[in-house]
């Protein structure tokens, strides 16, 4: 099965200090822009008095956006979209917020201070795929019961519920993949029919 889009789980918190500016990086969960944007809101109202509230995020293929704040054009937003592109991160928010020291960075500086900030952030935040599928119900003979597990488990399929009674019926998720199914299917042969819940999204744990 292909591994599906990463997207930010935790929200994580780290600090730095660059030439007297203090860049605070953060990483937040956001499943789809407006989620992000709420993100950013609740941002700015922890931070009311900071110099700068540069951010980046991605929502899915083709929807991203990110603001340097007020800062010279393209040192801030761009690195921390860079980071999320980098980190193959198709979901989620990173942001930095700047306390000014005093001292100016430069471009070369204030490019670098952000990305580090944000790459600090991402290395913290828990990480995971999602994956996208559906639910499916099932009457099963007390017998087959065992098969039709092992043969769940084999296609990382997941049990929903099991209610037992004369049949075992059996609420499960599967992901979408045509070599999933087919090899589902083709255990639960002409013996029994599945019948299809709705669609219906995980999240797994990255590999290592």
């Amino acid at each position: 099965m292909a591994a599906g889009p990463l997207v930010i789980l935790s929200e994580t918190r780290t600090e730095t200090v660059v030439n007297r500016s203090r860049f605070i990086g953060l990483a937040r969960p956001a499943g789809d822009a407006a989620a992000a944007e709420d993100a950013m809101t609740k941002i700015r109202l922890a931070f009311p008095d900071a110099s700068h509230h540069c951010f980046a995020w991605r929502a899915g293929p083709g929807h991203e956006r990110l603001s340097d704040d007020g800062e010279p054009q393209g040192t801030a937003g761009a690195p921390l979209l860079e980071s999320l592109r980098r980190a193959k991160i198709e979901f989620g928010v990173v942001a930095v917020v700047r306390y000014y020291g005093g001292r100016k960075l430069g471009r070369a500086g204030l490019y670098r201070a952000y990305l580090g900030a944000a790459r600090s952030a991402l290395t913290k935040a828990e990480l995971a795929e999602r994956i996208f599928g559906h639910s499916y119900r099932v009457r099963l003979a007390h017998q087959r019961h065992p098969a039709f597990l092992g043969a769940l488990a084999a296609v990382q399929g997941e049990v929903i519920e099991t209610a037992w009674g004369e049949a075992v019926e059996i609420t499960y998720w599967l992901p979408d993949d045509e070599k999933a199914s087919s090899a589902l299917g083709a255990q639960l042969a002409e013996t029994a029919a599945a019948t299809l819940l709705g669609p219906e999204m995980r999240h797994r744990a990255r590999a290592p």
